[in-house]
């Protein structure tokens, strides 16, 4: 086993702490953006729930199934939903293009992106990986 010579150490070394710095701040950041969210996204086999975490209603909005890849978002309108109470929504109500109905396996989704506003007309968006 051969040995570094100094600088060569020194590079190794700080790379690796940059690693290991990136990959528990990354760690962290999640779990502080999910309790100070307007919202939360829960996933089930047959629908995802949205629950109203933030101090008024939500009144409209938008929420996106993104593939990997190119294809186009499968999309469906949010429904009002009150302060502390969530909304069950159906993945069969989520169309593409053309029309296309989303059917769960079919095609891998990468993200889910939820637009809402609230009653102050406020807009908050958040996007997280589809589980």
């Amino acid at each position: 086993m051969t040995r570094l010579s100094g600088p060569l150490s020194l590079v190794a070394v700080a790379g690796c702490l940059v690693l290991a710095g990136v990959s528990v701040g990354g760690c962290g950041g999640a779990a502080e953006d999910e309790a100070s969210a307007p919202f939360t996204i829960a996933f089930s086999e047959t629908y995802l729930t949205i629950r109203n975490q933030s101090n008024s209603a939500l009144t409209g909005g938008l929420i996106e199934l993104v593939p990997s890849g190119v294809l186009a978002p499968f999309r469906t309108k949010l429904p009002r939903i009150e302060t502390g109470a969530s909304r069950d929504v159906p993945y069969e109500q989520f169309g593409g293009t053309g029309g296309a109905r989303f059917r769960r396996g079919s095609m891998r989704i990468r993200t889910v992106r939820v637009t809402a506003t609230d009653v102050v007309g406020t807009t908050h968006k958040r996007e997280v990986p589809f589980k």
